[in-house]
């Protein structure tokens, strides 16, 4: 994965000012939470402010005692802070009593604060001289206002020199343990403040974060970013019952449910924490012991959850804390496992387990009673679980770039080899002729290596290929002439395979002349000494040759295509072959004379005036039905002298002769009055589909034309569509986007040919409004024999799939092919299998025929 370690470090850079923000982020809440300190310290301690506070509890085992029964009975109140009462999950009641006296000579307004709002019950009885009263907060209470369920707090005032007794009843199945702060009524008012400041500066980060998330979701359809979601809802929904502000965030038959079930509430958030974990490092897809043990968690606390819902709080709870003793160990294991992969990406997800871990160890621990309880401790986990959420977008973040280069590595490499392809090689190559600069490209092929492919294994193969790749590359290793293609850590890969045999290089020219001709010949011709020695495969000794074919990359035209070079030197390579040589240069004259050009541009624009062109339809077979969806329309030229001539050379004569526009226009026009023919005899849904040039689109007058001869005719035009070949993505995409946006909004249907040709495809795909794509005949003819073809196709369909664009796979010749294709959902096919291109007439009966 050296390319994807590369892209890697380019973006370190980022990520560098990424960290400095975060740290940046880190130092302004803690500067902020160190200037504003701890609410709870402004807390009454005894004998503070004239405010002398006398504390003391009673542990009713019973829970029946009322306040009169332990006033006249025997057992007495204990004496003691409450810091010293033995909190439990027992279920018993427990009462507080606050002996109050204000020393100073003026009325005080007090707040009492019950720092814990799961409490079922939770009463109030105040008695002094003003008589008795008697105040509910339990969360059951009906008729309680949002802030004393999030906050419970009891107000009164003492007068100068007045005293006051508080008896507190605390009854709950879940934790009892409740901190109890008197405080001035204004100290009051700034804790209430400041609560509802961080809370809602965390709601708003998280819905936030999921509202991000949500989009990435349904852009990427990566189910992490689901489980993220789920993970920030479990949050809100756990904290917003043990923090208390999921009053304002919840409907109250929610926070209800969620109050009686918190157990389940908390399980959950485990849940999406180990799910979290297993999807972003793909564990799932490696079945470890590490692995299986977490997915047996993860279905054990499922299990859990759902059984939590029926037990008492103050048995599930016992069983969650052990539960959770599990979670950090195993998220250590995992992690521990996967770093032996080498994940850098990943390095944002393990530190987002520290804020997590001191978060979720001290707020249990202050609710345990184990540390001292404050405000801060109070909202630990909250806080730690904000930086864990940042920590993990951030990771996220990380993981997607990784695996954008890993995808970008996959296309640009033989997936069996890690060798460069031909997709790395064109987008190597293109630049340089862009720029004009004088190159040599060259195709290396093995001779008759298809004759050896059924007497080798698939690993001998790719074992034949790596050897075959590595002499080439020992021996211009120190030739600068040659163009790199990419830096590996060790070496410069200057080589690319481009099928199976097949290699490429591309060598950089100062000229080209006779004798750099000849200093091409010299510098290619010791690699035929070397590969001429042979190779072992196993107990087999291989003899090999080689041929070479070149193409000069200075006798091209303007904005010359990387894959047409390519091809002029398979041409070199052939023309080298009939003239019985090792090594052939393309000479472009020699693929068809300079002279009979002329004659036949000639003839070709006198055929176009004419009407002498012809439109044959090839059918395409809707995999489901078996049922005709439509047809391609091929031009077809039938020359008077010369007979049958291929498209590729009268279309080539069109487009140097100027009147590829012109051809194309006829085509449109023929191809939308044959389908109003169709639709008139029947087939109203039959499609038509029609082949666009780069030259079309690129000429401004396209559109207008189009829509002149559109106009003429009573035809849907859905059941029009414009083929584009990766030809046609010309430089100047604006105007290629405009052009495509426009087609789509007549309503004109637009596909993408000859998928997986070209190196541009995916992110033309992404780009570009597309309706389908088309599977080069090259993947699709050879599915029964070739695993690589095969797994081309099967990605190129479940893409398709997802993005929402139908599926056509051309070069059907076989029933076996078929199978193949409908077992994994192509959508449409076309091929020989099912009728060879016929003319207009000759179509119809067909369909007739085949309708009857």
């Amino acid at each position: 994965m050296q390319l994807t370690r590369r892209i890697l470090a380019r973006i370190s850079f980022r990520q560098i000012i990424a960290y400095l923000v975060l740290a940046m982020f880190i130092m302004l809440v803690y500067q902020y939470a160190s200037s504003i300190s701890d609410p709870t310290q402004k807390a009454i301690q005894n004998d503070q402010s004239g405010i002398i506070i006398d504390e003391a509890y009673l542990i009713d085992v019973s829970s029946k005692q009322t306040l009169d029964e332990l006033i006249s009975g025997s057992q007495k109140f204990i004496s003691q802070p409450l810091s010293d009462i033995p909190w439990s999950f027992t279920q018993q009641a427990y009462w507080i009593r606050l002996s109050l006296q204000n020393s100073n000579d003026y009325n005080v307004a007090l707040v009492s604060h019950f720092s814990n709002p799961m409490l079922e019950q939770l009463t109030i009885y105040q008695r002094d001289e003003q008589g008795a009263r008697d105040t509910l907060l339990g969360w059951q209470q009906p008729s309680l206002s949002r802030q004393e369920r999030s906050l419970p707090s009891y107000s009164f005032s003492l007068a100068e020199n007045a005293k006051t007794e508080l008896y507190v009843r605390i009854a709950t199945e879940g934790i009892a343990k409740t901190p109890i702060r008197i405080y001035f009524k204004d100290d009051f008012s700034s804790l209430v403040s400041f609560s509802f400041l961080i809370w809602g500066s965390f709601i708003g980060i998280l819905i936030a974060m999921s509202l991000y998330n949500l989009v990435l979701f349904w852009g990427l359809k990566d189910s992490i970013y689901l489980v993220y979601i789920g993970y920030i809802t479990s949050v809100l929904m756990m904290l917003g019952v043990v923090i208390g502000f999921g009053h304002y965030i919840w409907p109250e038959a929610i926070i209800r449910f969620l109050r009686e079930n918190i157990i389940a509430a908390n399980t959950s958030l485990m849940i999406f924490s180990v799910s979290f974990a297993i999807l972003f490092f793909n564990a799932h897809q490696h079945k470890t012991r590490v692995v299986k043990f977490s997915i047996y968690y993860l279905i054990y606390l499922i299990a859990f959850a759902f059984i939590s819902l029926g037990l008492p709080e103050y048995i599930a709870a016992p069983i969650f804390f052990l539960s959770m003793v599990v979670l950090y160990p195993l998220a250590f294991m995992l992690i521990v496992q996967q770093m032996k992969k080498n994940l850098s990406w990943a390095r944002l997800y393990i530190i987002s387990w520290i804020p997590l871990i001191l978060g979720g160890a001290l707020q249990p621990m202050g609710l345990t009673g184990l540390i001292e309880s404050s405000f801060l401790i109070h909202h630990a986990l909250m806080i730690g679980v904000l930086f864990e959420v940042i920590l993990m977008a951030m990771a996220l973040a990380d993981r997607m770039q990784f695996k954008k280069a890993q995808a970008l590595y996959n296309v640009t490499h033989e997936p069996e080899t890690d060798l460069a392809n031909i997709n790395l090689l064109e987008s190597k190559l293109q630049p340089q002729l862009d720029n004009k600069i004088k190159l040599a490209i060259c195709i290396i092929e093995i001779d008759e290596f298809s004759t050896l492919l059924p007497y080798i294994s698939n690993n001998d193969n790719n074992d034949l290929m790596l050897m075959l790749a590595r002499i080439i590359e020992r021996k211009i290793h120190h030739n600068d002439d040659f163009l790199v293609l990419e830096q590996r850590a060790d070496r410069p890969v200057k080589i690319a395979k481009i099928n199976e045999g097949t290699f490429s290089l591309v060598i950089k020219l100062s000229t080209i002349a006779d004798n750099e001709q000849e200093r091409i010949r010299q510098q290619l011709s010791f690699l035929s000494q070397d590969i001429a020695k042979g190779a072992q495969v196993g107990d087999l000794h291989i003899n090999l040759t080689m041929n070479i074919g070149i193409s000069l990359a200075d006798v091209q035209p303007d904005k010359v295509q990387a894959t047409e070079v390519i091809k002029q030197a398979y041409q070199g390579l052939e023309q080298g072959k009939r003239q019985g040589k090792k090594m052939g240069f393309y000479q472009p004259e020699q693929a068809l004379n300079v002279a009979k050009r002329l004659v036949l541009a000639a003839d070709l624009q006198q055929a176009l005036r004419e009407n002498c062109l012809q439109l044959y339809h090839q059918p395409q077979i809707n995999l489901s039905t078996q049922q005709v969806d439509g047809s391609e329309a091929l031009l077809r030229w039938v020359h008077k002298d010369h007979g049958f001539i291929p498209p590729d050379i009268f279309i080539q004569l069109a487009e140097d002769t100027g009147i590829i526009n012109e051809l194309t226009l006829w085509v449109i026009n023929t191809a939308c009055q044959q389908l109003e023919t169709l639709i008139k005899q029947g087939y109203k849904q039959h499609n038509v589909s029609v082949n666009i040039s780069g030259k079309d689109i690129s000429e401004e007058s396209f559109l207008p034309n189009v829509r002149k001869i559109v106009e003429k005719y009573d035809i849907p035009l859905s059941c029009l569509t414009f083929e584009l070949t990766e030809s046609v993505m010309v430089n100047d995409f604006i105007h290629l986007s405009q052009t495509m946006n426009e087609l789509s909004d007549m309503g004109i249907q637009v596909a993408i040919d000859d998928y997986g040709t070209g190196y541009s495809s995916l992110f033309y795909i992404s780009q570009l409004p597309f309706n389908e794509i088309k599977i080069d005949k090259s993947f699709v003819m050879n599915l029964e024999h070739s695993e690589r073809d095969l797994t081309i196709v099967k990605a190129t369909i479940e893409m398709a799939k997802n993005l929402g664009l139908k599926i056509v796979a051309e070069g059907i010749e076989n029933a076996a092919i078929e199978k193949i294709l409908k077992r994994h959902e192509c959508h449409m096919v076309q091929g020989y299998y099912y009728k060879k291109p016929a003319a207009f007439n000759e179509y119809l009966s067909w369909l007739t025929e085949r309708n009857c």
